[in-house]
């Protein structure tokens, strides 16, 4: 499928459900520089939709990806970025506790799928199960220490009767953007990974029941005293409105149940 982008229309419905047609959103004309750290399983995501974001929120993005957890060791630190989007609600929460985001406003945008992928020219794999086959030597995931995709897949292989079994195969990702690469590299055999990062591409996968983790919540919020917060509620609010909610859809990403 070709990248997806949104029309005109769309970014202005963004526009007028995210700021409310407010005097204080920011003018159309003149962008502010705002930074989001972004979990890596957005990657595709954000990038189809940083034109429309842009637009629609008067802002020129700059994103920062990693994993959820090691981005938030940094907010916690000091790093000026202006957004977080994390693939864990747990972190945000911190986070807001920490007095690090603002409370109002923080909360989930989407719940993210776990899919298992594996190279091209190695016979498909069914499920999870699978991965104990004899010519599956390699298997990618993020590390758990702090990748919700990590513990996600954990989660799956611990209730697969799996997770000490594979110990010896498992190759850790820092990201789960990097636990991909591995995979699509071909450095793995297969891998537990995000659907976000393999839907509509060459890499053969199949879905991980929901049933076999907990589900991956992912959540954003401001942090406090950047500068640039209003243009930051700006885009949270754009990512759930219906047009950023069927943005994100066309990667995988599923609504957050009311």
């Amino acid at each position: 499928m070709r990248v997806y982008t949104l029309v005109w229309l769309l970014a202005l419905e963004w526009a007028l459900v995210a700021c409310g047609g407010r005097a204080d959103a920011p003018a159309a004309g003149q962008p502010q520089a705002v930074t989001v750290a972004a979990a890596a399983d957005l990657r595709r995501a954000l990038t189809a939709m940083q034109p429309e974001l842009e637009r629609a929120c008067a802002a020129r993005l700059t994103f920062v990806y990693g994993s959820s957890g090691q981005l938030k060791e940094q907010i916690l630190a000091g790093a000026g970025y202006h957004l977080f989007l994390s693939a864990d609600v747990d972190y945000v929460q911190e986070l807001v506790r920490a007095g690090r985001l603002e409370a109002e406003g923080a909360g989930p945008y989407a719940v993210g799928r776990l899919a298992l992928a594996w190279r091209r020219g190695l016979p498909p794999l069914q499920g999870v199960e699978d991965l104990a086959r004899a010519d599956v030597t390699h298997i990618a995931i993020a590390n758990p220490a702090h990748a919700p995709y990590g513990r996600a897949a954990q989660q799956a292989l611990t209730a697969a009767g799996l997770w000490e079994r594979l110990q010896p195969r498992l190759v850790l990702g820092e990201n789960i953007r990097q636990a991909t690469d591995y995979v699509q590299g071909g450095n793995a055999d297969a891998g537990l990974v995000a659907l976000a990062l393999v839907i509509d591409t060459e890499t053969p996968y199949v879905l991980v029941p929901a049933s076999l983790h907990r589900p991956i919540v992912q959540a954003g919020g401001v942090p406090r005293g950047s500068g640039r917060e209003e243009t930051a509620r700006c885009l949270l609010a754009a990512l759930r409105a219906p047009a950023g909610q069927e943005a994100l859809a066309r990667f995988g990403f599923e609504p957050v149940p009311q």
